[in-house]
Parts: structure tokens; sequence; C-alpha cells
């Protein structure tokens, strides 16, 4: 935007620094995507990389990085996949403080039960601003293991995205944004990632922007068509209305889609829930850019009580 003269010296140099590490990152993050996928050769069952394995080659070059590669897989292929991952120099633990830290079978367990997701595989590759190389296996769209018939829908259609000369097997393009809302509800609503202030992460939000603002019409009604026909319209209206309350979105076709899927239940927004005390919660603060400001947002719950 030739604005750069505006700002001052220092400024100009982080931001440039900032572009020239994101650049190179990515560089090390796309050659990691391409060692997965050939790792992956090894596995008669379908998978989808997911979020950044995408998205960070979709913006533009540097604007957004990922630690990690999800692949979205069907629940009965978890351990194929796995025992292929472990098989290539993969271990399952998380990174605390720059260490690998093994995972104890407990964690591994609990997280599958829990989570819909396993604990990360991971593998010390040393390459330019990604030590680590994390994959993360999906195997649900909610917080807990579930809709198992959705996610084999999803998984029939995945398809192979071509963006310049990177290739990557991804979701179809509505399948993708639906899995996108899904995976920005599951934590915006479910009360532990409030409590640890992981509910509203903001990229996630750029990242439904980034697909919306640009979007014709006639993608945004193929969206929402297959979010009704998975039964997801709400989740994709929900995730759709909170970001438009954070960015000012020039095309409101979107959220005019989504204020209709809503209209008869307009707090489904504003609603958060504790699956382990079973209990329903409420923000009692419907500002949705007060709320992601908030220093605190359990404060702003308050309880549903149900006859």
């Amino acid at each position: 935007h030739e604005v750069l003269g505006k700002v001052n010296r220092e400024f100009r140099n982080s931001l440039k620094n900032a572009y020239m590490q994101n650049k190179e990152k990515n560089e090390s993050f796309f050659y990691c995507v391409e060692y997965l996928e050939k790792v992956l050769t090894q596995v008669d069952c379908s998978y989808a990389m997911l979020k950044g394995a995408y998205l960070c080659r979709y913006y533009p070059l540097a604007y957004r990085t990922s630690n990690d590669i999800d692949l979205l897989v069907h629940p009965n292929n978890v351990t194929e996949i796995g025992n292929v991952l472990l098989g290539a120099g993969f271990k399952q633990g998380n990174i605390r403080n720059g260490k690998f830290e093994p995972a104890t079978r407990k964690e591994i367990i609990e997280s599958k039960i829990m989570r819909g997701e396993t604990i990360p595989y991971i593998k010390e590759i040393n390459m330019p601003w990604l030590q680590f190389l994390e994959v993360d296996i999906n195997f649900s769209l909610d917080y807990k293991p579930g809709k198992v018939d959705v996610l084999g829908e999803m998984m029939e259609h995945s398809c192979v995205e071509e963006l310049s000369s990177y290739r990557v097997k991804t979701l179809r393009k509505d399948d993708f944004f639906v899995h996108l809302c899904a995976h920005l509800y599951k934590e915006a609503t479910t009360l532990p990632w409030v409590e640890m202030m992981r509910d509203m992460t903001l990229y996630k939000y750029c990242d439904i922007y980034m697909i919306i603002d640009d979007a014709p019409a006639e993608d945004v009604d193929f969206f929402f068509k297959r979010a009704t026909d998975l039964g997801m319209e709400k989740i994709c209206a929900f995730a759709v209305l909170q970001m438009s309350e954070l960015f000012d979105v020039k095309n409101t076709y979107a959220a005019e889609i989504a204020q209709g899927v809503l209209k008869d239940t307009p707090d489904f927004i504003h609603m958060v829930i504790s699956p382990n005390e079973k209990k329903k919660y409420m923000y009692a603060e419907k500002n949705i850019e007060k709320r992601f400001f908030a220093d605190c947002r359990k404060t702003l719950l308050q309880e549903v009580i149900t006859k």
C-alpha cells in the first residue's frame, strides 16, 4: 500500500523481520507437508489436511503461519495412521520449554475420549524456524468423538487442491469452510477452553474472514447448503456472525444468511456448555467485541437453569 514511509524505522524493521521470518518458516512448513504426504502413502485409508496446511498458501505470502499439521481421519483409521507415524520416527507427546516430553498412556487415552483428537505426534526435524514437526490427528468435529456419519461424508469428498505449484490433500471447499466453523465453535462454546482463555483465538476468526469476505454469493449459498445438508448450519452461522462483529466485513451476504439461520434462536451465539458438569451457560455480555477484549470471559457467564 506504499505507506511504510508513514511509520518510523523501528516499526518498519519489525514488520520486515516478521515477514522474512514467516516466509522462511512457511518454506519449512511446506516441506513438512510434502514430507508427511510421502509418509502417508503407506496407508490405504482417506485423510485430509486441515487449516494451516492449506491456508498458509491460500493467504498472501507470509501472512499466515502454522506450528503443526492437522489431519482429519475417520475414527476407524486413527490407529493405522498413528502406527505409520510411529514407524516414521514420530513420538506422542508435547513440546514444553522447547523440549519434547513424552505423553503418558493416561494422557493418550483421555485425549481420545475427551477431545476427539490424539495427543500430538512429534518428530524433531531442525528446520529454519521449525525445530519440531507436530501432527495432530482429528477424528471428531466436536469436543468429543461423535458425528461419525458427517465426518465420513466429508472424507468421501476430500480432494487435492493446487495453489500454484503447491499441492495439498484437503477437504472440498465447502467442507473445508464447515470444518473451520466447527473447530472455532468447539473452542468458543466449551467451558474448559473459556477457562484457559483459548476460546476466541483471533487468527481463527481471521480464517473465516479470509474465506468469506471475497466469496461471491453463489459460494456462500454453496457453503450454507452443505452445512444444512450436514446439520451444521447453526454452527456455521455462529462462526460467521461472531466474525462479522470483530471485522469490518464489506461482504455482508454471509452474515445476512447466518442471521436468517438463527432468527428463531438468536442466543445461540452466546451459549457455552460444560461437558464435565453437564451444564449450560450464557454470556451476560452480548457484545462480541467487548467479550473478546474482556480480561476473564468466564466471569461473564451465567448458568442457564432449565426447569
